[in-house]
């Protein structure tokens, strides 16, 4: 066969290769009795929150906020926050908590300088991007995770653009542990189908194993092998749903040479065996998605 050139073989338009996670994306509040107490966010992690109906009080930091129907208020890794509200005029708020991961970077979001506190120009399209999220959530087809992507992403590109943040000039305050850790998350990531061990984990980000399991306890309450079985069966739970692998392909993803040990470790954390989370995957709502609650 003589040589011809591809016919695609032309300048790149765009590739990507971004990972999406949240840890909560819905509508909350609503009663008299909601509050959130003191909390620390997620290193890896950036909060939108929008008030939506009544105003409250938020404090991040040890600065206190006041916050009205409209209002925008932003909570980056690892800061500590709280809310709070007048109990005769409950809040109702949109919330999510994201992180948008590309290769060596656990979320990129954190690279950029948010307002804490912005007051968005149009409420009600606000509203509705958010509400498309929260419709895609619900999405019970075979495509439900691309279906999702593409929402997140409609909804997330208009929040950027109308916040605008800037790149961060500097490195934040506490930057160099942060950063670290953010690091330490990615290159678990990367490696989930890996045996992993404290001393190379440590060792990817030049720490000791001592301190670095002092550090990652501190910033995210979890020791680091707790840390790691955690997401290892949050990502298993989003392999049997979205993809067609087998049980055994989807615990050597996973970092589970034996099957049968990955299955009794899986029930024990989602209360179901693999395959039975497959059947029922798409007859539950994600937990904590879109539902109305009292309490964040």
């Amino acid at each position: 066969m003589r040589w011809m050139p591809y016919h695609h073989d032309w300048k790149l338009a765009f590739q990507g290769e971004f990972g999406w996670r949240l840890h909560w994306f819905g509508r909350y509040g609503g009663s008299p009795n909601w509050a959130v107490t003191e909390s620390r966010l997620a290193p890896d992690m950036v909060s939108f929150f929008f008030v939506e109906k009544n105003p409250c009080w938020a404090r991040v930091n040890g600065c206190k906020y006041t916050l009205k129907a409209g209002d925008m208020f932003v909570v980056s890794g690892a800061d500590e926050f709280s809310y709070c509200h007048d109990a005769t005029r409950p809040n109702v708020h949109l919330s999510a908590s994201i992180a948008l991961s590309h290769p060596g970077v656990a979320n990129i979001l954190l690279q950029r300088a948010y307002p804490r506190r912005f007051t968005m120009p149009d409420p009600a399209r606000y509203v509705a991007e958010f509400e498309r999220v929260l419709t895609a959530m619900s999405n019970t087809s075979a495509f439900r995770d691309i279906v999702i992507a593409g929402a997140l992403a409609q909804w997330l590109g208009y929040v950027l653009q109308t916040l605008h943040p800037p790149l961060h000039a500097t490195v934040p305050e506490r930057g160099s542990v942060i950063n670290r850790l953010l690091t330490a998350q990615a290159w678990a990531n990367a490696h989930l189908s890996d045996v992993i061990t404290l001393a190379d984990w440590a060792a990817a980000v030049k720490l000791s194993p001592v301190y670095f399991g002092g550090i990652f306890k501190r910033e995210t309450g979890f020791k680091p092998m707790e840390w790691l079985s955690q997401r290892r069966l949050e990502m298993a739970a989003q392999y049997l749903s979205g993809t067609s692998k087998t049980v055994t392909e989807i615990a050597a993803e996973c970092g589970y040479a034996c099957p049968y040990y990955f299955s009794r470790q899986f029930h024990r954390h989602h209360g179901l065996s693999p395959r039975r989370y497959r059947q029922t995957s798409f007859e539950r709502k994600p937990e904590g998605f879109g539902k109305a609650v009292t309490k964040d």
